[in-house]
């Protein structure tokens, strides 16, 4: 058989397009579980090329502007995405922000509540060291006001930090060892004036003893009595009461002689006592205000400080210079 027979050239088309066929059939459903018929597959494969086809033919028929917008639209939902979720992340810092604010409010307006009252504490206990010299004032009565408040102070622990901590305890350690060593102090002093107050209370019950027996003495003279016997016991009565009122006086007249320079000096002991305790508590202010974040000059607030400190000194030195004349003019 020729080659070039038309016959043979027909049936090799055929064979060759069959065995495309078969080849994108065995190509689409090679994946599946079963064969399909190779008919059915290709069909199958035209109805499929055709609905591609169509679809392609529609897309062409779309306008150019329709895409435009299409694009313009996918662009700003794009955009309006971002700007949502820029906006979500600052809302998100805002409020992490305004939360931290609000805690950082609180925390600073509880140290301040806790810094006032631990101040009145320690104004407190400062009057409370000038009270020592004031033997008026009953010896539990002297540091009542300061006991009262001294648990302020002890609440500062809870919140302060390290440096002011560290001053408050030095002051707090010192108003304690002043408030022992001013006790000390004023102990004899107080024992020295009781003992005057009970010889006074014995002058005034001898006085009345001695008045009572002067009256027994007028009241002799007056009835005419003639009793040397009954006038001698009188007589004896009232020299022995007069001279206890005596004695009485000298004891309390020497007490209270020493008694006043002890408590001038326990005077002076005081105040140089609340100036030293107020040197002190300089420290403690700067590192409270800046702890607060209050503004504060630190030199210029000692200067302060100091220039009040030399006014109480200069006050002080003109006190017991007044003093002192006013009872040397006494014993004059």
């Amino acid at each position: 058989m020729s080659a070039s027979d038309p016959k043979q050239t027909l049936v090799n088309r055929l064979s060759t397009r069959f065995l495309e066929y078969q080849y994108h059939d065995n190509q689409y459903i090679g994946c599946c579980d079963r064969i399909l018929p190779q008919h059915l597959n290709t069909q199958i494969l035209g109805v499929k090329m055709s609905e591609l086809a169509d679809l392609l033919a529609l897309v062409e028929k779309i306008p150019a502007i329709f895409w435009g917008v299409v694009i313009g639209s996918f662009f700003s939902l794009g955009g309006v995405i971002l700007t949502n979720r820029a906006h979500d992340r600052r809302l998100q810092e805002q409020l992490t922000h305004d939360r931290e604010l609000k805690n950082r409010d609180r925390e600073m307006s509880l140290r301040k509540d806790v810094y006032l009252a631990a101040a009145e504490a320690v104004s407190a206990g400062l009057i409370a060291v000038g009270r020592f010299a004031d033997f008026e004032i009953p010896h539990e009565k002297l540091t009542e006001g300061y006991l009262d408040k001294a648990s302020s102070i002890a609440k500062t622990h809870v919140i302060a930090n390290e440096s002011t901590a560290k001053e408050i305890i030095n002051f707090s350690n010192e108003l304690g060892v002043t408030f022992l060593h001013l006790f000390a102090k004023r102990l004899p002093l107080l024992g020295q004036k009781q003992e005057i107050a009970f010889l006074k209370d014995q002058i005034g019950a001898f006085a009345k003893e001695r008045d009572r027996n002067l009256e027994l003495m007028k009241q002799y003279n007056l009835d005419g009595v003639n009793d040397q016997r009954k006038w001698n016991v009188l007589q004896r009565g009232f020299d022995f009461e007069k001279r206890r009122i005596d004695e009485a006086g000298q004891k309390a007249n020497a007490l209270a002689a020493t008694f006043f320079p002890r408590q001038l000096q326990l005077v002076e002991e005081c105040v140089q006592q609340t100036i030293r305790l107020g040197r002190l508590l300089v420290p403690v202010v700067v590192s409270v205000r800046k702890e607060l974040e209050l503004p504060i000059n630190e030199a210029e607030y000692r200067k302060v400080a100091e220039e009040a400190v030399a006014k109480q000194v200069e006050n002080l030195r003109k006190f017991m210079q007044e003093v002192k004349a006013l009872i040397a003019d006494r014993d004059v």
